[in-house]
């Protein structure tokens, strides 16, 4: 198995109460949904639930450390 890190490129964004979307160097990485029960959900950039944490920083720091996505696959860009 590959080493898994965390790239410096990964960037967190709270779209609502209890809903975090991740992507790192401008791919999508995957999204976290808290449950009412308090715990954390996390899904990778194809929908599939990877775990289920009793905290933010824990469901995030797994979505962080997962192998770098496709390049092409779901990229997100701005454009000005």
């Amino acid at each position: 198995m590959p080493e898994q890190r965390h790239s410096p490129g990964t960037v967190w964004a709270r779209v609502e109460d209890g809903f975090h979307v991740g992507s790192r160097d401008g791919n999508f990485l995957g999204y976290i949904e808290q449950r009412k029960d308090g715990r954390y959900v996390a899904f990778d950039m194809r929908s599939a639930a990877i775990g289920t944490f009793s905290d933010l920083v824990s469901a995030m720091r797994t979505l962080s450390s997962a192998p770098a996505p496709t390049p092409g696959i779901l990229s997100i860009r701005e454009n000005r």
